[in-house]
C-alpha cells in the first residue's frame, strides 16, 4: 500500500510551509525515520531555468527552505543538486541558485549549494530502455535524496511532477542525448521511470502551492492550488496531483507506462490528510492533453506518428535572438538566417519542445497540424 499525504498551505509564507510539511512529515512516521545524524541529504528541486519564484516554473524557496530547515534539526547535512536546462556548469548554476532564490535561503541556512560537476555511471537493473545512464555524483553519493518536484503542464509529457522532476538528475545537455535516443513520446516516458528508478529518492515532495497550467513547464500561467503533495512512492504522488488537476492518470505517458510496469497500482493508494476534492480547481488548463488523447482515438493518427505532430513556431515578434534554443535543441536543427532571425529545420525536428521549455522570452508557441486539426475536431 503507497501513502500520499495531501496537505494545504494558504501561501508561500514561511511559517505555514513549514507548518504544512512538518504536518506531512509527522504523518510519515517522522523525519528522523529518514534521516538520522550525520547524514548527507540531497534536496533536489526543479530549477528548470534561471525564473524567478513567483513565475511558478521552479520548486518555491520558502517549500526548499522548510525541508532544510526539518533535514537540519534532524541532525542532517542538507545539500541542494540540481542541474538545470542548458549548459551545466558553474556560471549556470550559479545564474539560477541566485534567480530562483537557492542563493538566498542557502546563505540563510547554512545549506550547501552544489557546484560539483561530476558525474557517476550507474548500471541500472531495473531499466526498460536506459539500462546504463549518468548521473550527478552529489545524488549518488547522498545518503537521502529529497525529491522536490513543481506541478506543472508540459508539451510533451502533459504533466511534470515527481517522477519526471529526476530528470535533473541527468547533466546539462547530456539530457539532449535522451531525446535524441527516446524520440517517441512512449519511449521518452520509459527512460524518465528509468532515472528515476536509478536514482530512488526516499521522499518525494510536489510543490502545489502555486501550480502552473496553460504552455508549461516554462511559459505556463501560475494557479493556485494551495496544496503540497508528499510519498515514499513518486507514482502514487503524481497520481495524486493528476487527480487534483482533474487530468485522467491515463492520458499522461509517465504514469501509463508505469502502470504497465506494476510500479503505479492506483487501488493501493491510500490518501491521508486533505481531501482531495476540496483543493479540485474548478478548471485546469493542459493544453497537450488534446492531442495525446486524440492520437489514443485515432488510429491513423496513431499511424502517422510524427509526422502529425504538434510542432513549435517562433514568434519573431517576441523572440530575441538570444539564442538559448539553438543550445537546448537535441538534434540541433536550429539556426539563425542572414538577418539574424530564428528558423527551425522541420524536416529534423522531433517535437521534444525543448525549444519552447526553455525560452525566456515565451517567444516559443507549439503549433497543431492541419490535419490533425481535422480529425480533433471530427470534419472526416
Amino acid at each position: 500500500m503507497s501513502k500520499v499525504y495531501v496537505n494545504t498551505s494558504e501561501n508561500y509564507r514561511f511559517d505555514r510551509v513549514l507548518n504544512c510539511i512538518e504536518e506531512i512529515f509527522d504523518k510519515m512516521g517522522g523525519l528522523d525515520k529518514f534521516v538520522k545524524p550525520g547524514m548527507r541529504v540531497a534536496i533536489k528541486p526543479n530549477l528548470l531555468m534561471a525564473k524567478k519564484p513567483d513565475d511558478a516554473a521552479t520548486t518555491h524557496p520558502s517549500v526548499i527552505k522548510a525541508i532544510i530547515t526539518l533535514v537540519q534539526k534532524a541532525g542532517g547535512i542538507a545539500a541542494i543538486v540540481e542541474s538545470p536546462g542548458g549548459p551545466y556548469n558553474t556560471s549556470i548554476l550559479k545564474m539560477v541558485y541566485t534567480n530562483t532564490g537557492m542563493e538566498e535561503i542557502a546563505n540563510e541556512t547554512g545549506a550547501e549549494l552544489n557546484f560539483d560537476l561530476r558525474v557517476e555511471k550507474v548500471i541500472n537493473l531495473d531499466a526498460k530502455i536506459a539500462k546504463s545512464l549518468k548521473i550527478l555524483k552529489p545524488l549518488k553519493e547522498a545518503d537521502l535524496i529529497i525529491n522536490v518536484a513543481k506541478l506543472k503542464t508540459h508539451g510533451m509529457m502533459v504533466y511534470t511532477g515527481a517522477v519526471k522532476n529526476m530528470f535533473g538528475s541527468i547533466a546539462g545537455l547530456e539530457k539532449a542525448d535522451f531525446h535524441l535516443r527516446f524520440s517517441d513520446y512512449e519511449q521518452f516516458a520509459e527512460s524518465l521511470i528509468d532515472i528515476y528508478l536509478a536514482t530512488k529518492p526516499g521522499i518525494n515532495i510536489i510543490d502545489g502551492i502555486i501550480s502552473m497550467e496553460g504552455d508549461g513547464p516554462g511559459s505556463g500561467i501560475p494557479k493556485y492550488l494551495g496544496a503540497i503533495i508528499a510519498s515514499e512512492d513518486a507514482f502514487a504522488c503524481d497520481y495524486a496531483a493528476a487527480e487534483i488537476i482533474g487530468v485522467n492518470y491515463k492520458d499522461i505517458p509517465v504514469l501509463r507506462k508505469a502502470e504497465e510496469r506494476g510500479l503505479l497500482k492506483k487501488d493501493e493508494i491510500e490518501f491521508l490528510g486533505v481531501d482531495i476534492k476540496e483543493i479540485q480547481p474548478d478548471e485546469f488548463d493542459v493544453p497537450a492533453l488534446e492531442h495525446i488523447k486524440q492520437s489514443a482515438r485515432f488510429s491513423l493518427l496513431r499511424f502517422l506518428g510524427r509526422s502529425l505532430r504538434p510542432r513549435p513556431v517562433i514568434i519573431h515578434e517576441k523572440c530575441i535572438s538570444c539564442g538559448k534554443c539553438i543550445q537546448v535543441c537535441p538534434p540541433q536543427i536550429i539556426s539563425k538566417d542572414s538577418s539574424n532571425k530564428i528558423i527551425i529545420d522541420y524536416k529534423k525536428c522531433i517535437s521534444c519542445f525543448c525549444c519552447h521549455e526553455f525560452c525566456p522570452e515565451h517567444a516559443v508557441k507549439i503549433k497543431k497540424n492541419t490535419i490533425r486539426k481535422i480529425f480533433e475536431h471530427k470534419r472526416v
